[in-house]
């Protein structure tokens, strides 16, 4: 290593501001795993292990709580479903038609609400009371930095009502929206304050709000709706743990709303998507507020480009990020079934060369 210090040690400095004293990295988003289901069997296989953050050493280690869904039985909230649907903490149903590592198809439970009573009446996730953590303090003993999962805002929100509904009711039904964002903000609050009150390092959110192309709703839209949700959650968490590290993850191009993430204090973003942001541009702006993610495309270049493509990716980024290093070479989302061994093997190697 560059320094004799630990990855948790090397991440917090990044954190503060840096410099660091090498770029961390990881196959991990955030808190989620990173490898798909097809992947981690590959990996299993190939290395006879099972824990690819312990064979890679990866500079992060994770650990999440767990939530439940409040109410009882949640397939009645809907009529017939298919085979395999599974629900989540808020009832949500969540179908992949059969398929394997791939987006599914979502059943709403408030698509049908037609007012705030209803919102209010759907059951809110409860936090497990006993919660196993303790691999948390193992692994900051080994050094480690724990990242864990801390919820989602607009994702839950719209996941709740449906996507057209949502869109509409932020136009025609706006005291509903406020109804249902704040509802969600609710319980992300306290799982937040409890993931921090864990001991766990960097609490991860996860927002997608871009497309390729752009927001999916109008920055005015999510300063008013969303923004000052996450500036109230983040505070709340600062007052009683002043030392948390907040992640988040928004795919798309969000461009539009990077200076306001500054403003409400996240300190990581992921993933600064390659195929539509552009990441030196990005991080010349705002590189010394916010640790931008040094993304490998999980689109183009980890499926379909060849090892030495990789590596020259790696370099780059490193290289681009060399003055302070504040920067986490990762993907830029979970690595998909078509990509080449050889390629993860490619970027594990150089993103660790010079560690």
């Amino acid at each position: 290593m560059a320094e004799e210090l630990s990855f948790r040690e090397n991440l917090r400095k990044a954190a503060q501001g840096g410099p660091a004293s090498w770029i961390p990295f990881t196959l991990d988003i955030g808190a989620i795993p990173g490898m798909t289901g097809p992947i981690l069997r590959q990996f299993e296989e190939k290395t006879g292990e099972d824990t690819p953050a312990e064979y890679f050493n990866y500079d992060f280690r994770t650990c999440s709580l767990h939530a439940a869904y409040g109410g009882k039985e949640p397939e009645k909230l809907y009529g017939e479903l298919p085979d395999d649907t599974i629900f989540d903490e808020w009832g949500i149903g969540h179908w992949a038609g059969g398929a394997e590592a791939t987006y599914e198809k979502m059943f709403s439970p408030l698509a049908s609400a037609s007012g705030t009573a209803e919102i209010d009446a759907h059951p809110e996730p409860v936090l497990k009371g006993e919660q196993n953590t303790a691999s948390i303090a193992e692994f900051q003993a080994r050094g480690y930095p724990v990242f864990g999962y801390a919820g989602s805002i607009y994702e839950w929100s719209w996941w709740l009502r449906g996507m057209q509904a949502f869109m509409e009711d932020l136009i025609l039904n706006p005291h509903l929206i406020e109804s249902l964002t704040g509802k969600v903000a609710s319980f992300v609050r306290k799982l937040a304050i409890r993931t921090a009150s864990a001991g766990i390092d960097v609490l991860c959110f996860y927002d997608d709000v871009g497309m390729q192309a752009g927001m999916q709703i109008s920055p005015d839209l999510w300063r008013r709706f969303i923004k000052p949700h996450w500036q109230s959650i983040l505070r709340d968490v600062r007052q009683q743990y002043p030392d948390s590290i907040f992640f988040l993850h928004s795919c798309g191009n969000i461009g539009e709303i990077l200076p306001d993430i500054i403003e409400v204090g996240f300190h990581i973003l992921h993933p600064v998507q390659p195929e539509c942001m552009d990441f030196e541009k990005a991080r010349e702006l705002y590189g010394a507020d916010i640790i931008l993610c040094g993304s490998i495309s999980a689109q183009r270049i980890f499926p379909f480009g060849t090892p030495d493509e990789v590596r020259r990716e790696v370099d780059r980024l490193k290289d681009f990020c060399s003055k302070d290093n504040r920067c986490i070479l990762c993907p830029s989302n979970m690595i998909q079934p078509e990509t080449p061994w050889e390629n993860i093997l490619a970027f594990v190697e150089e993103a660790q060369a010079g560690r």
